[in-house]
């Protein structure tokens, strides 16, 4: 690989991340309405959609990527929750499983897919589980998987289905 295109990746994949991590909130902030309407309460995670993009298309060994998924959890920290650790734990836990599953399945649509609804949920529990250790949360395990966790998991896996093939080309291009 020649230098011009790993320094290519190095730049434009934080930079997207970074972007990302504020694109997830304008789309909160923009359609919160539409999203959290009664009884539904839908996350968009398109930071982790990018982290996953990055395990998937394996990106992640050209890269210092560990120190992105802890610098963007820590962010996410402090400019969404300002509670320290729990997105920081969540990204690196999301990010963690999917790696050991990339391991046993390919790169794939359907097995990508795969994978990263795996990682939508680890993450989404760990969320949870934080949120009710500090006292944050207080809905109930069934409401959660079903008003959250469900419209969640759709919402994002569109959005990764739709990107999918355009974000692999991204990835081959700046390789």
């Amino acid at each position: 690989m020649a230098f011009w295109q790993l320094t290519r990746l190095r730049v434009v994949y934080p930079v997207l991340l970074f972007f990302l991590l504020f694109v997830d909130g304008s789309l909160m902030a923009g359609m919160g309405g539409i999203f959290t309407a009664f009884p539904w309460h839908i996350l968009p995670a398109l930071t982790l959609v990018w982290l996953f993009y990055a395990v998937q298309f394996e990106v992640d060994k050209d890269i210092p990527f560990w120190l992105y998924v802890i610098l963007i959890g820590i962010l996410f920290d402090m400019y969404y929750t300002g509670i320290f650790g729990t997105y920081t734990l969540a990204f690196i836990s999301a990010v963690a499983v999917m790696k050991q599953l990339h391991k046993i399945l390919d790169e794939r649509l359907l097995s990508g897919i795969s994978i990263f609804l795996v990682g939508l949920i680890v993450y989404l529990i760990v969320t949870y589980v934080s949120g009710f250790i500090i006292g944050i949360a207080n809905v109930s395990l069934v409401t959660f998987l079903a008003f959250e966790v469900l419209p969640t998991a759709i919402l994002n896996i569109v959005l990764v289905t739709i990107c999918y093939y355009p974000t692999w080309s991204l990835v081959q291009f700046l390789k």
